[in-house]
Formats: C-alpha cells, sequence, structure tokens
C-alpha cells in the first residue's frame, strides 16, 4: 500500500511496506562514498553483477535510512487503541482507486494509519514519523536512488539468484510538526523498474 507498503516504506503494525520478514544477512555499515544523488530508471542493470555473498548494507541512502533489518523500519504516529475497522478508508489521504476496496484497520481515534493490498503486486501507503526507514536486506550495490513524480524514492534492484527481488518506495511527503509523513511502496511487481515507476505515480495519482 514512501510504496508498500506501506510497505516495503513494507513493513509495519497493521501493514508491512516490504512484505514478509527476510532472512537476515551480514550487515555492514555506510561507507564515506556512498552515492546520494538519484540515478535515471533506465540504464544498465548495476544489481546483475552483484556479488550474492556480500553483507546487506545499513545506513544512510539519500533521504533514506537503510536498516539492513527485515524487522526494523519507519514509525507509525501514535496509534490509541483499540483498533477497529476503518469506517470510510476511501476519504482517507492515503486511499488510491488503484487499491480496489481493501480491508482497513482504524486507531481509536479514527486515525487510517496504512492501506495495503497483497498480491500481484503488493502495494500501499502509510504513514511514518522520524527517519524514512526502508527494511531492505540487500548489499548497496542493489540499493538505486530514484525520482519518481518529483518524489524522492529508492529500489531494491533484482539480481540472478532474486529475479523477482523488484521493490520500490517513495516519500510522497515528509513528517512535519503537525503532518505525519506518508510512503507509497511497491513489493515484488512482476514488473520492470519504469512499469513500477508509474504504477508508484499512479497511486500518488499523478498523470503519466
Amino acid at each position: 500500500m514512501l510504496v508498500a507498503i506501506a510497505a516495503a516504506i513494507t513493513v509495519f503494525a497493521i501493514v508491512r511496506s516490504g512484505g514478509p520478514f527476510r532472512a537476515r544477512s551480514p550487515v555492514t555499515t555506510s561507507p564515506a562514498n556512498v552515492p546520494q544523488e538519484p540515478r535515471p530508471v533506465s540504464g544498465s542493470d548495476p544489481a546483475a553483477a552483484t556479488d550474492p555473498a556480500k553483507p546487506a548494507y545499513r545506513g544512510p541512502l539519500g533521504d533514506f535510512f537503510v536498516t539492513g533489518k527485515g524487522n526494523e523500519v519507519a514509525s507509525y504516529p501514535p496509534c490509541p487503541q483499540p483498533k477497529r475497522p476503518a469506517r470510510n478508508h476511501k476519504a482517507s489521504e492515503l486511499y488510491s482507486p488503484v487499491f480496489g476496496d481493501p480491508e482497513v484497520g482504524e486507531c481509536a481515534n479514527g486515525l487510517i494509519p496504512a492501506i495495503s493490498v497483497y498480491g500481484r503486486p503488493s502495494m500501499g501507503k502509510r504513514y511514518f514519523v522520524g527517519l524514512a526507514k526502508v527494511n531492505y536486506v540487500v548489499p548497496l550495490d542493489r540499493l538505486r536512488l530514484l525520482i519518481v513524480a518529483g518524489h524522492p524514492a529508492i529500489a531494491q534492484l533484482p539480481a540472478p539468484d532474486d529475479p523477482e527481488g523488484l521493490e520500490l518506495i517513495v516519500i510522497q511527503r515528509f513528517p512535519s510538526k503537525n503532518k505525519p509523513g506518508i510512503v507509497v511502496w511497491i513489493h515484488r511487481p512482476g514488473m520492470s523498474l519504469e512499469e513500477t515507476v508509474a504504477l508508484a505515480a499512479k497511486i500518488m495519482g499523478v498523470r503519466p
């Protein structure tokens, strides 16, 4: 239901931005020369030469923080309990017609923290506060910074041993004092990177 999500920015208390938790790999921390600029969507795939023995990356990357842990994700805003079925999820700013009519939960105060759809692709939108953490568990050379419809994004690229491993998270809105941030996440869509980027833009309501 970044996308993901909530979703991967799956993930989370009600939904996951990155889908099911992955087996943990050794983690390497941020090197000094990590690229911080977004790269073009098209072009050669740097993941094609990925060494599967490389440790998972952990550290900042552009506007994101890659945790390298399947269970460490961006924080939700407070959600008073008990949770209940949402009364009008289509009125939420998280809703997109792309999602159809999924089951959605809300907090006791009426906040809908996330909307997710699971299938092919799994996708969603969710609120977050603090760092834009993403729970990708892959080497640095499988990560690419992008700009999607004017918004910062990060992609986990597929690899020869994980051909359907594409994931994408887009920060639609950064957190502020008055509003939580919003991320769009898409998990293993079975599409090309270009098609996945177009889907994320559609979820955000951006026309091609």
